[in-house]
């Protein structure tokens, strides 16, 4: 008997290897195709912004498509690599391994939290669907990694009951989980604007110390630490700078072969049926945005009414969504940021397949293969036109309609237990 099980165990470590293997290869591949190898393009904006930050200069002064779009805060901490040693080359690829390892370390934490049993094979799906969207983030030299994390709570962080926050007050007490959830949202929107997606969560969960947080760590970070390093004058002028220049994108950036926002999809449709790009497209991206929101809410609502985690990390995911909907510049390599979704969603599917009817399975592997091929092929227009954004969509309805019958079966599953076991005392 234990010979079979040491020849089971062996079967399993030799399996897992191999296709620990067969990945690595897959990545090795990809990673060194030649024009693919890295450029930094994105990196030398935030380079030069930090060495403008260091010099007292406004960073909002640059032309043309490489813009520098984030906070002044943001240039503050990037003027600190030129007070050390090291060439711009060395710290572009300094960051470009911080962000490789980040991202490791998140797919893999992330399947950990989601099925510690299953880690390695969530870990290495994760690696095989956004392989493209990894190597496309690190070729560029971009930071989305640091935003993700940032917000990463909200997926977790439930509703905290209002008379439980007054009482906190009250006491002298506070939420300090809160407030850092707080903090460190308020500086994923520096980094990158789309976080501000997860305001209407915030709101809809009444987390008032993640507000407070959020408030805090903004009018420290934009007016405290920007007067003091360039004089409270400049930090008022560079933070009007900064929201004149989320104003300024240009048509031929929204309707660019890159733009997979919603706003750049209808542009791009217009264009191909010869219609100008004009009214019609906001018009519908404002409809758009409007059943976002509705649906978010009734999303939230619903999670909150049932007190289901899985609800809630559903309606978070949806909210997260929204990066696609409401900014009008969004990349190909935004496909990244379904990490949390997508695992979930393949565990729920996995944690489930024998008790699912053919069609069920068929349904996940369809989902799956979709949302697949949108990272695979993200750089070719079928996907820029709006392939991505239906994939995510087809996604994210999948996964609510699972975690709905989950929450069903569950419930059914607690009220067909005897009445008489749930009075019968327990036994001293």
């Amino acid at each position: 008997m234990r010979i079979e099980d040491k020849s089971c165990v062996s079967r399993t470590t030799a399996l897992k290897l191999l296709a620990l293997a067969a990945v690595a290869s897959l990545m090795l591949v990809q990673f060194r195709t030649r024009g693919h190898r890295p450029d930094f393009s994105d990196f030398k904006v935030y380079w030069l912004a930090g060495e403008k930050a260091a010099a007292h200069q406004t960073v909002y002064d640059v032309e043309g498509h490489y813009q520098y779009k984030y906070s002044p805060f943001v240039a503050l901490l990037w003027a600190v690599p030129h007070a050390l040693p090291g060439t711009r080359y060395q710290w572009a690829v300094a960051h470009y391994a911080a962000c490789g390892l980040g991202y490791l370390a998140l797919f893999w934490l992330s399947a950990r939290l989601i099925r510690r049993e299953h880690a390695l094979p969530l870990f290495l799906v994760a690696l095989t669907v956004f392989s493209i969207g990894l190597r496309d983030e690190l070729k560029l030299g971009q930071a989305n990694l640091w935003p993700l994390l940032l917000v990463l709570p909200a997926w977790f962080a439930g509703k905290a009951s209002p008379a439980i926050e007054t009482a906190q007050a009250g006491s002298g007490r506070l939420d300090l989980r809160g407030l850092a959830i707080g903090a460190a949202w308020a500086f994923a929107i520096q980094w990158k604007l789309y976080a501000l997606v997860l305001a209407p969560v915030w709101l809809l969960r009444f987390r008032l110390s993640v507000w407070l947080g959020a408030l805090a760590f903004t009018v420290l970070s934009l007016f405290g630490a920007l007067a003091l390093a360039h004089g409270a004058d400049f930090a008022v002028q560079e933070n009007l700078r900064w929201v004149r220049s989320l104003t300024a994108s240009s048509e031929e950036l929204l309707i660019s072969q890159y733009n997979v926002s919603a706003l750049g999809i209808f542009g791009k449709w217009g264009l191909r049926a010869g219609v100008p790009f004009g009214a019609w497209a906001y018009a519908l991206w404002a409809v758009l945005a409007l059943a976002w929101g509705a649906v978010l809410v009734w999303a939230e609502r619903d999670a909150q009414r049932r007190d289901a985690p899985r609800l809630r990390f559903w309606s978070t995911s949806w909210a997260w969504a929204g990066i696609v909907i409401l900014n009008p510049l969004v990349w190909p390599y935004w496909l990244l940021f379904c990490v949390p979704l997508f695992l979930s969603y393949v565990d729920e599917a996995w944690a489930h397949a024998r008790k699912s009817s053919r069609l069920a399975v068929l349904g996940f592997l369809a989902v799956s293969a979709l949302f697949a091929l949108a990272n695979w092929q993200q750089n070719m227009s079928v996907v820029h036109e709006g392939l991505s954004f239906v994939a995510v969509v087809v996604l994210l309805f999948d996964a609510q309609r699972r975690a709905r019958r989950r929450d069903a079966e569950q419930l059914q599953r607690v009220c067909e237990v005897p009445l008489s076991l749930t009075l019968t005392p327990r036994p001293r």
